[in-house]
């Protein structure tokens, strides 16, 4: 990969540990603050705004930045496509708020309309955001470091503000506030891509049908993620839908390191192919997705053998389900790498859109039948149960097509090597975590011998993915030096 690729990617992980460490500081103290049952009623209230987020916004944060980076040589065109996105965004979002306002008296139980209302401060967040311009602009640095920074702030309020379960809507207001100031900051940064042009009125609606076709996959797609969410607070309790947000955000806060792949390809891919660079674009695409196995297959092994100790002392006891759940859920991490690859990385860049609405149509559906069938009975274990099928019937979705019609493939002898790695791996992280105390420094301990023992193991099979990363490292060291 070229340096600014690489440096994109550096800054995106730079956010994305920071995202890791955040619920490391806080959720102990929020989970023993606030309980399972109030901590549900945010999670529930903050799913549910979450609909309202997704329709006001359409498709915006893909299709902005795949707007951006096809017209970001022309400094013309770049402002009037800006413009117009933004005007339309906001339209779109401020009938949204309006819907938003009738459902936190309709669809609401008194005792939470007062969290309902306070999770509109988030749809003025997202109505504001521009993140998209700079993804387009391929310029991660600005968007990182004040999601660093916006992070820092509100992790000090809630230490300081929040004390008890009366706290629950300072809480939940910390939260939403804090997205709000982010947006704020990141406009005055604005200039330095876009100036003031004229706009029509035909220029904003020319952009609702397209956006309305990326809308699709991602309403699609939320079906199993926010709906969960939304059916397990109606079908079950509200522990049950803050158990299953534990597991899932934890899985997820992983997936991050290899998610954050997408969002730096997505605009390279997207301009690479307005050029017709399609070489270019199969290289690319063929070395993310071995390095998607590379991450993908060590943290699961990494994750299903230390997660006990690790939530020992992480979570309130009343949480002791939630381990079993994050073992459950680990399969996630492998499907969602390869169809970050195969749908956000290739399809959506090169304009196949139908074909990845397809795909996550497909698991929308397998999602939402099997949540009716299971939830009741199962609750979080159901949803996730649901989840893992779902997320799977994706990604086969879009390797079957990327199989037919392209030239990407997955090389069976590096998955087998990383496997075989990735477990001897898990079998040195299992025996040292259950030697060690259950605490945070005995986690950090295994977490740094299964890196070691799995970067060990890869160099010994002499894996030349692995070699050529170490090869990169020295020459900077020695460049450095």
């Amino acid at each position: 990969m070229d340096k600014k690729l690489v440096t994109n990617y550096l800054y995106n992980i730079l956010y994305q540990i920071f995202v890791v460490v955040t619920p490391l500081i806080t959720v102990p103290y929020v989970t023993r603050v606030l309980g399972p049952e109030y901590l549900g009623i945010s999670d529930w209230t903050g799913g549910n705004v979450q609909w309202f987020i997704l329709i006001g916004q359409l498709g915006v944060s893909i299709y902005g930045n795949r707007s951006i980076a096809q017209v970001r040589d022309d400094p013309t065109k770049r402002s009037q496509t800006f413009w117009e996105i933004f005007v339309m965004q906001i339209i779109s979002m401020v009938l949204s708020m309006l819907a938003y306002g009738i459902f936190i008296f309709v669809g609401n139980a008194p005792q939470y309309r007062l969290y309902a209302a306070i999770q509109l401060i988030s749809l003025l967040s997202v109505s504001l955001d521009v993140t998209w311009l700079f993804y387009g602009m391929e310029d991660f640095k600005k968007a990182s470091i004040r999601n660093v920074i916006i992070k820092l702030l509100s992790i000090g309020c809630i230490f300081t503000l929040v004390k008890s379960q009366k706290d629950l809507a300072l809480f939940i207001t910390i939260n939403a506030l804090s997205g709000v100031i982010g947006q704020l900051w990141m406009w005055t940064q604005v200039r330095e891509y876009i100036g003031w042009t004229k706009i029509s009125v035909n220029g904003i609606f020319s952009h609702f049908r397209p956006n309305f076709m990326l809308f699709i996959p991602q309403i699609a797609t939320s079906i199993y993620t926010m709906l969960d969410v939304s059916m397990l607070g109606y079908l079950n309790t509200t522990d049950q839908v803050s158990f299953y947000q534990q597991a899932q955000r934890f899985i997820k806060m992983f997936l991050f390191f290899i998610t954050s792949i997408g969002s730096v390809m997505l605009p390279r891919i997207t301009n690479l192919n307005a050029h017709g660079k399609t070489n270019e674009i199969m290289h690319y695409l063929s070395l993310t997705l071995r390095m998607a196995i590379f991450l993908a297959l060590p943290m699961i092994a990494g994750i299903c053998t230390m997660i006990d100790t690790f939530i020992g002392w992480f979570l309130d006891p009343s949480f002791a389900i939630v381990p079993f759940l994050i073992i459950c859920t680990s399969p996630i991490i492998l499907f969602i790498s390869l169809s970050n690859v195969y749908g956000t990385q290739y399809l959506l860049p090169i304009g196949k859109t139908k074909i990845y609405t397809g795909s996550v149509v497909t698991g929308a559906c397998v999602n939402a039948t099997l949540n009716a069938l299971l939830m009741p009975g199962y609750g979080a274990l159901g949803a996730i149960i649901a989840s893992v099928i779902a997320e799977f019937s994706v990604t086969f979705v879009q390797w079957v097509y990327i199989r037919k019609f392209t030239t990407i493939r997955l090389g069976m002898d590096y998955c087998i090597r990383y496997l075989l790695c990735a477990l001897i791996m898990g079998g040195v992280v299992y025996t040292i975590a259950h030697m060690l105390p259950y605490n945070f420094l005995s986690n950090i301990l295994s977490i740094g011998a299964g890196v070691a023992v799995y970067g060990l193991m890869v160099v010994m099979f002499k894996d030349d993915f692995a070699l050529s990363i170490l090869s990169r490292l020295k020459g900077r060291l020695i460049r450095h030096g």
